[in-house]
């Protein structure tokens, strides 16, 4: 695959025949998985994504619940037995 035409943070990437294309180092350093959106116009957005496991997978869930409930007010104090059982 070949970029071509860079011009300031734009570039044109080539397609192969089953539809991949190769984004250049520059524009995927430190990056393994991007999500993709396709814009109303058309056009692909690129967003880059961490990999965790099953299990962070839950707790960030949870955390995110956690953190819904205490901004809808369920939630006022948190009990002092958690923080004992739980600190690491």
């Amino acid at each position: 695959m070949r970029s071509t035409a860079k011009k300031k943070d734009k570039q044109l990437l080539d397609i192969d025949g089953r539809g991949r294309i190769t984004l250049p180092r520059e524009l995927r350093d430190g990056v393994d998985v991007f999500q993709v959106q396709k814009l109303g116009d058309g056009s692909l957005k690129l967003i880059p994504q961490e990999v965790v496991s099953i299990e962070d997978a839950k707790v960030i869930k949870m955390l995110k619940r956690s953190i819904n409930d205490f901004k809808a007010g369920k939630v006022e104090k948190i009990p002092e037995e958690w923080l004992d059982k739980h600190d690491s």
